[in-house]
């Protein structure tokens, strides 16, 4: 019996092969949930033309300001961070704020113009249900530099009118 083992292991050893194993080679990682070219992994900023409300959403928070102006007071309000269910054209984060109101937060791949000087084109629209209430704006990723511009890019048109602004001083 064990000289029938010890045969098997040399008759397996015989039929291995000369041929070598390719290296495995590394697979880039998936990307993340996106919208268009919008990653939803990045903050994004949503507002409205009129610049009465900003809706900041990033990864593990959910924040929207109402700013102060023709009698009302500003106010800053947190719903609870949720991930957004994605399809083909539409981001749909599901949430409540503090007090339990239903919030739905819908960007859409639909371009978006904010008007200004100079107006900023963003990538989507922006819907916002709080209970009974309704915003809608443009939204995209938030600026670099905090502020209500496009995206830092070299020769955008944020980007350009900064810097005549700056030249102009």
């Amino acid at each position: 019996m064990r000289a029938l083992a010890i045969a098997a292991v040399l008759m397996l050893a015989a039929c291995g092969s000369n041929e070598k194993a390719e290296e495995p080679v590394a697979k880039p990682s998936p990307r993340g949930p996106h919208l268009g070219e919008v990653s939803l992994d990045k903050p994004l900023r949503a507002t409205d033309n009129a610049l009465t409300w900003s809706l900041e959403v990033a990864p593990g928070t959910i924040t929207l300001t109402r700013f102060a102006g023709r009698g009302s007071e500003g106010s800053v309000v947190q719903f609870y961070p949720v991930s957004p269910q994605v399809d083909a054209d539409k981001a749909v984060w599901n949430t409540k704020d503090v007090d339990g109101a239903p919030v739905t937060i819908t960007f859409t791949k639909a371009r978006c113009t904010e008007s200004g000087d100079p107006a900023i084109e963003r990538p989507l629209t922006a819907d916002v249900r709080i209970g009974d209430s309704q915003l809608h704006g443009c939204a995209g990723e938030r600026p670099a530099d905090g502020l209500n511009s496009q995206p830092v890019e070299p020769g955008n048109a944020a980007d350009n009118a900064a810097d005549a602004v700056a030249n102009a001083r």
